[in-house]
């Protein structure tokens, strides 16, 4: 369920970092090359903002298979797009 106070605009790409499931979709995520710099930490993290419109359906590489927020899936939900980023993946790197 949603909080009341998050605008609707929020990031799909909303994750619960003590789910060891989302931690996975941002490894994925970040394997598959959506990652950039952190602008204060310098580090590498995962690219919320492609991960966002892959899970909404508006990427150009294609879409979720499920078309709803992170926070908001079932554990068999999110068990589905991590099929689909470790299909990505192995894809990207079978090239």
């Amino acid at each position: 369920m949603i909080h009341p106070q998050i605008k609707k605009s929020f990031l799909w790409s909303h994750f619960d970092f003590t789910n060891p499931q989302h931690r996975y979709v941002l490894s994925l995520a970040m394997q598959f090359g959506w990652s950039k710099i952190h602008p204060i930490t310098g580090k590498q993290v995962a690219d919320l903002g492609a991960l966002d419109k892959w899970l909404k359906g508006k990427s150009k590489i294609g879409q979720s298979p499920v078309l709803k927020p992170l926070m908001e899936m079932t554990p068999t939900e999110t068990s589905r797009i991590i099929v689909a980023l470790e299909n990505m993946v192995a894809k990207k790197h079978e090239a």
